[in-house]
């Protein structure tokens, strides 16, 4: 099965790929032989076009073990789906304030709507309208974030802070909607693998 992947990440004939196959089947060990194959063959091309082969994994765990075993060879970008996602997106601080204008926009008119039509002095009507609430205040506060923040580890509880959701959401839309997110992200990374992709959010492996 080694060769057969292999084969699929030839970089002048790269083919896309699923990989099915149960814990303790020895889906890691593939992948790192897989990944050391393609540093012994395309190395130099990788480094002389400035591109690296992106590695997602599920946990920091996964990416610390992925790592180790390819020796942290700044050839391969190891990161969670949150930390990659981030990554593509955080320099584009307007396109990240318009996508969460619209967001935060569609969210507050679906709760209005469901508050209309709830009954009133229930937990779910008081949780909707802490909801509004809290929406609608990061909404008048919008234009005043210069600079968007984002911890893949930590709670995110400042203003310009997103949140694990907001990121995945916005990655998803920009990877959908802006062929220049899709132009950087094929540029950067010409193989991208995705560990444990059953645990990513559907869209978002839709958009890749």
């Amino acid at each position: 099965v080694d060769e057969v992947i292999y084969d699929c990440l030839n970089l002048d004939n790269p083919k896309s790929f699923f990989l099915f196959a149960g814990a303790g089947s020895g889906k890691t060990r593939t992948l790192v032989n897989v990944l050391r194959k393609i540093k012994r063959n395309y190395a130099e091309q990788l480094r002389y076009s400035k591109q690296k082969v992106a590695v997602i994994t599920y946990t920091n765990n996964a990416c610390d073990e992925i790592k180790q075993r390819l020796g942290n060879d700044p050839l391969f970008k190891v990161s969670t789906i949150h930390s990659f996602v981030w990554d593509l997106i955080k320099f584009y601080n307007l396109d990240i304030r318009e996508r969460l204008r619209i967001s935060l926009s569609d969210d507050i008119l679906d709760l209005n709507e469901k508050q209309l039509k709830g009954r009133l002095g229930t937990k779910a009507s008081s949780d909707r309208e802490r909801q509004i609430k809290s929406k609608t205040e990061k909404l008048s506060h919008l234009d005043e974030i210069k600079q968007f923040t984002y911890n893949p580890n930590g709670d995110n509880l400042t203003r310009q802070s997103l949140s694990h959701s907001q990121v995945i959401n916005i990655g998803v839309h920009f990877l959908k909607d802006k062929p220049l997110m899709q132009q950087i992200l094929v540029r950067n990374y010409p193989i991208l693998l995705i560990d444990e992709s059953q645990d990513t959010v559907n869209e978002l492996i839709d958009a890749f």
